[in-house]
C-alpha cells in the first residue's frame, strides 16, 4: 500500500472563503442590490411623476406594417438638363408628364 500526503496526517490543500469578505465586484452587486431595494418605492414614485410631466415622443413607422405616409411631390416643374442627363425611359414619362400638364417646363 502506497503512502499518500493524506493518509500520513497531512491536510489535503483546498481554498476557503473567507465569510466576511467578498471580491470587489460581488461587494459592487451587493450594494446595489441592497440599494435598489431599500429605495424601489422611492424610484417607482419619481418615475410616475417624470412621465406626468414629460411628454413622449411620436412612435414613427418603424417596423410597422400599416402605417402609411404618401409623400408630397417636392419639384413641380423640369429644366432642360433634367430632359438631357436622363435615360430614355425616362425622357419619355417626363415628356409624357409635360404634355399631360401634370408637371411644367422651364428652360
Amino acid at each position: 500500500m502506497a503512502i499518500t500526503d493524506e493518509s500520513a496526517g497531512a491536510k489535503p490543500r483546498t481554498r476557503k472563503k473567507r465569510k466576511g469578505k467578498l471580491s470587489t465586484p460581488e461587494a459592487r452587486r451587493e450594494y446595489q442590490r441592497r440599494y435598489y431595494q431599500l429605495h424601489k418605492e422611492k424610484a417607482k414614485e419619481y418615475q410616475r411623476q417624470y412621465n406626468l410631466t414629460h411628454k413622449k415622443k411620436a412612435r414613427g413607422g418603424r417596423g410597422r406594417a400599416n402605417f402609411n405616409c404618401p409623400r408630397e411631390v417636392i419639384r413641380s416643374t423640369f429644366n432642360t438638363s433634367d430632359i438631357m442627363h436622363s435615360p430614355v425611359e425616362k425622357t419619355l414619362k417626363i415628356l409624357e408628364k409635360i404634355i399631360n400638364g401634370e408637371r411644367l417646363f422651364t428652360m
